[in-house]
């Protein structure tokens, strides 16, 4: 009996220092029907060397100018051959079993789902890591990680693709979307299967993440329908505009704060 495939893209630039580990992590996978995409936004460090040194290895990949990371994903989903396609950015990584827990999850009907496990956030310094569970109340929190989540191909032809006018929030934005139309789309994994890079780009911008997650919110809630995300992100908003004021300690105390 076959397995469906499964597509895992990572979208990457001048991610040296960080993209062997993700590689690794898609090749170590104790699922056997798995294509690898890599998505290079035109990298000028040695980024191209690595993809190129594990190349037998890799299903198609490119390297040329995007216009951010959410048009990089989709140029990946139209390239894409399996029934559900899973997005792993360069510096994150996946445990060995994610792909086979998540497809036994749906018994192996994973075209029409959203299949969404549990996440560490972990740290370059030494800082103890951060455990976050999938949630599905996205008028509460973001809820998921998109570096944990298995998203049938049939949803993004019914749904679209990632909104690349946005820059950092498209995932949630695409969560949503479908959410409001079709929840049962949605199955949760009681595994910590996936690990996310702190220092990433969302992190970096963090202040455009938090307002580009309250258009989100306005796109798709009325006002009443989404209090609790909106106090946390307004209250982020504040926050991190006044970053400059606040000590590390106190910033990592209000993340972990606002990340439960």
């Amino acid at each position: 009996m076959s397995v469906p495939l499964v597509s895992i893209i990572t979208v990457t630039l001048n991610a040296e220092h960080v993209l062997e580990k993700t590689i690794a992590s898609v090749f170590h996978q104790t699922y056997t029907s798995i294509e690898y995409l890599i998505i290079d936004g035109g990298s000028t460090d040695s980024t191209l060397e690595i993809i190129q040194s594990y190349k037998a290895k890799i299903t198609y990949w490119h390297s040329k100018k995007d216009r951010g990371i959410y048009d990089a994903m989709n140029q990946g989903i139209k390239l894409a051959k399996g029934e559900a396609l899973l997005m792993l950015n360069a510096g994150d990584w996946l445990e060995p079993t994610a792909i086979e827990k998540m497809v036994n999850q749906a018994n192996g009907e994973i075209k029409d789902k959203i299949i969404a496990c549990h996440w560490q956030v972990y740290f370059d310094k030494p800082i103890p890591p951060i455990f976050r569970q999938a949630s599905f109340d996205f008028h509460k929190t973001v809820g998921l990680c998109h570096q944990g989540v298995l998203i049938g191909k049939n949803l993004y032809d019914l749904f679209g693709l990632y909104d690349d006018t946005l820059q950092l929030l498209g995932d949630y934005d695409f969560y949503v979307r479908v959410w409001k139309k079709k929840k049962e789309s949605f199955i949760g994994v009681p595994f910590y299967l996936a690990h996310y890079q702190y220092e990433g780009l969302t992190t970096r911008h963090a202040l455009k993440s938090n307002h580009e997650r309250w258009k989100v919110i306005n796109r798709y809630f009325t006002w009443y329908e989404a209090i609790p995300i909106r106090v946390v992100t307004l209250s982020a908003i504040i926050i991190r505009s006044w970053r400059f004021c606040i000590s590390p300690f106190a910033q990592f105390q209000i993340f972990k704060l606002f990340r439960r």
